[in-house]
């Protein structure tokens, strides 16, 4: 998931986009594979401004000249780690939210949310520094498409409550969520891991959502019900 950061300007965004080629080959891909794996670690110890070209080149075991062929700069091999990151919390939320979607939505709903705390607490010192860049690095239509992802996953899997929208609802939960997930990253990364910052979000986005806050992992029954989008 993703922040509401203030796009930067138009002319600091068409830096992002100098992405060369995509690979094609598995030499390739596992070249620009292991150039993001390297470009993670160095947001990770250095920070996006500190880090260069030269860095992550270094840092893969590859040849500038060799970054060069797929990336025009350091903020398009930036942009490919958010986008890497995106899809992963995708893969992520759909997988689990197969066990989640049949359950009642007493247990439905607070296994949703404890879901969006687990996801957070993946590559959490990842996200902590991509938080304030990745508007700046990432295509902005991307990011609204996966935000749309994830409220349609919340519409489909709250139940009807008289007198409320279920489009507006999904829309405030999930921004609310990533606003506050996002908060937490920057000035208190460590708060997403702890269980009594995981149990006060469960108390608001449950009561939110129309749910009874449950605190214990709950076991999906056996369901013939399809996917959950």
């Amino acid at each position: 998931m993703i922040s509401h950061s203030v796009p930067m300007d138009k002319d600091k965004a068409k830096k992002t986009k100098i992405i060369v080629k995509a690979p094609t080959q598995e030499r390739s891909r596992q070249t620009v594979a292991t150039i993001l794996e390297a470009c993670s670690r160095l947001l990770i110890q250095e920070g996006f401004y500190s880090i260069t070209t030269d860095k992550i080149a270094k840092e893969a075991g590859v040849s500038i000249g060799s970054l060069y062929q797929f990336f025009g700069n350091k903020e398009s091999v930036v942009q490919a780690v958010v986008k890497n990151l995106i899809e992963e919390d995708k893969k992520f939320i759909t997988e689990h939210m197969r066990a989640i979607s049949p359950l009642p939505p007493e247990t439905r709903i607070p296994a949703m949310v404890n879901l969006g705390v687990e996801l957070y607490r993946r590559n959490s010192e990842l996200r902590s520094k991509l938080t304030t860049v990745q508007y700046y690095v990432a295509d902005a239509s991307y990011i609204s498409d996966s935000i749309k992802f994830f409220q349609d996953v919340v519409r489909f899997n709250i139940p009807e409550v008289q007198g409320r929208n279920l489009e507006k609802m999904s829309y405030v939960f999930v921004n609310a969520f990533m606003g506050l997930a996002n908060t937490m990253s920057i000035d208190k990364p460590d708060y997403i891991h702890n269980n009594d910052i995981a149990l006060e979000i469960g108390e608001l986005f449950c009561s939110y959502l129309g749910g009874k806050k449950s605190t214990e992992a709950a076991t999906p029954p056996k369901s013939n019900k399809g996917d959950y989008i």
